[in-house]
C-alpha cells in the first residue's frame, strides 16, 4: 500500500482526509494535539492504516521528526499541505507581529520544508502535492491580514513548486474548499465576532442558508483531483463551489452536485 501524508490531521478537513482515505491508503498525519489526533485515528475507516505524530510543523526539530516518520522505502501518492493558522484582528494596529511571524512559519516556511523532505517518497510513489487554499488570500478584507497575507504567500509557493516541476518531478495542485463546518471555522468566527468584523455576517448567512461545503462531497472532490491529468491538476486553484454549481448532467461534476 502507498501512503498519503496530511498535515493538521487532528481536526477539520485534515481529519476528514485521514479518516476517508485510510480505507485504501496508509496515512501519516501530524498535529499539535495528540488527543485530537488519537480521536481522528479512532474514527478512521481503517485505524490500523493511520500513523499519528504530535508535532508543531512551525518548529524545525518537530517538523524533521515528522518527515522522518515514514519507512525509508515508503511511496507517497499525495502530500496534503492542510495545516494553517492566522487569527483575525480588530484593527491594523492590533496585528501582532509575533503571531504573523508564527503564521509565516506554519503557513509558508513549513510547507516548503515539508515538500523538500518528502520529495524522495513522492518521486518514488509518482505522487503529487495538494495545497488547501482559501479565497481570503485573493480578497483582502478588514481584520484578515495575518491569515490572508500568509495564505497568499502559500498560493505563491504552489505556483513556484510547479515552476520547479522539471527539477522536482512532483506536480502541485491547489484546492479552495469553501466554507466547511470545522472546529477552525467556528474558532475563527468567534474571534472575528469578538473583534466586530463585518465578514461574520457572511458566515452567519451562509450557515442559515446551508451553504457550507459537505465534508463527504469535499472528499469526493479530492479523489477527482487526484485522478486528473497532471497538466490539468496544476492548471489553476480548483474551487469546490464551482463544481457544486455545475448541472448534474455534466458527468465530470455529477458527484459534486449539492442540494444547498
Amino acid at each position: 500500500m502507498k501512503w498519503i501524508v496530511v498535515t493538521g490531521g487532528g481536526s477539520g478537513i485534515g481529519r476528514g482526509l485521514v479518516q476517508h482515505f485510510s480505507e485504501t491508503y496508509l496515512i501519516l498525519t501530524c498535529g499539535r494535539r495528540y488527543q485530537a489526533l488519537d480521536e481522528t485515528k479512532a474514527g478512521a475507516r481503517n485505524p490500523q492504516n493511520v500513523t499519528i505524530l504530535s508535532a508543531d510543523i512551525g518548529d524545525s526539530e518537530q517538523r524533521s521528526r515528522f518527515s522522518s516518520a515514514l519507512p525509508t522505502d515508503a511511496q507517497v501518492v499525495l502530500l496534503v499541505q492542510n495545516a494553517a493558522i492566522g487569527d483575525p484582528s480588530a484593527d491594523f494596529l492590533d496585528v501582532s507581529s509575533q503571531h504573523l511571524e508564527e503564521a509565516l512559519k506554519v503557513n509558508v516556511v513549513a510547507p516548503m520544508a515539508i515538500a523538500q523532505a518528502f520529495l524522495p517518497a513522492l518521486r518514488a510513489g509518482k505522487g503529487r502535492i495538494l495545497h488547501l487554499g482559501t479565497s481570503v488570500a485573493h480578497r483582502p478584507q478588514a481584520g484578515t491580514l495575518t491569515y490572508g497575507v500568509t495564505k497568499m504567500a502559500f498560493y505563491r509557493l504552489y505556483q513556484q513548486l510547479n515552476a520547479e516541476k522539471d527539477n522536482t518531478g512532483v506536480p502541485c495542485g491547489s484546492l479552495s474548499p469553501g466554507m466547511v463546518d470545522t472546529e477552525g471555522v467556528v474558532d475563527h468566527v468567534a474571534k472575528a465576532r469578538a473583534c466586530g468584523l463585518p465578514h461574520v455576517n457572511f458566515f452567519d448567512h451562509a450557515r442559515s442558508k446551508g451553504m457550507f461545503t459537505p465534508m463527504s462531497k469535499l472528499m469526493e472532490f479530492v479523489e477527482y483531483l487526484m485522478a486528473l491529468e497532471e497538466d490539468e491538476f496544476t492548471s489553476k486553484e480548483w474551487k469546490f463551489s464551482e463544481w457544486a454549481k455545475k448541472p448534474s448532467t455534466d458527468p465530470s461534476s455529477a458527484a459534486f452536485a449539492t442540494t444547498s
